[in-house]
């Protein structure tokens, strides 16, 4: 089997149990991997407690489908980490309205709870309610 390259970039940070994720798509499997595996240690600081993902796309969003089947077992393994909700920004991408289409598919798979927003300040401000809900239910 042929290795490629990693086709789309992820960057991950923190901010308090907030996992931050922007990237510009399109992505092969190969991205998503080198993805996990880069900020697999910093993930793992929000396990044990709520959290949440805000995230942001931009380019072409698309994931090839053996990059969507990845994404979709990782959104589950997070859910069992204690991912409480995921809220996603796709405004600026260069389809917005497919990448909605696309990305549900992918979180409806995973049976993630989600939410598209038009901004950061938005999307984190939900995120936020979700995490304070699951903390004192």
């Amino acid at each position: 089997m042929n290795s490629f390259v990693g086709h789309g970039s992820l960057t991950c940070h923190i901010q308090d149990n907030i996992l931050f994720i922007e990237g510009i798509g399109p992505w092969n499997l190969e991205a998503v991997e080198q993805a996990n595996s880069k900020y697999l240690t910093l993930m793992e600081t929000l396990h044990g407690s709520p959290w949440g993902k805000v995230v942001v796309l931009t380019g072409d969003p698309i994931y090839i489908p053996n990059a969507a089947d990845y994404l979709v077992k990782s959104i589950r393994q997070d859910r069992t980490n204690g991912c409480v909700a995921t809220s996603i920004v796709v405004e600026q991408s260069n389809t917005p309205e497919f990448a909605k289409r696309h990305i549900s598919d992918i979180h409806n798979q995973a049976n993630d709870i989600f939410r598209f927003f038009s901004n950061k300040d938005e999307a984190s401000w939900w995120l936020i309610q979700k995490i304070t809900a699951a903390q004192i239910g």
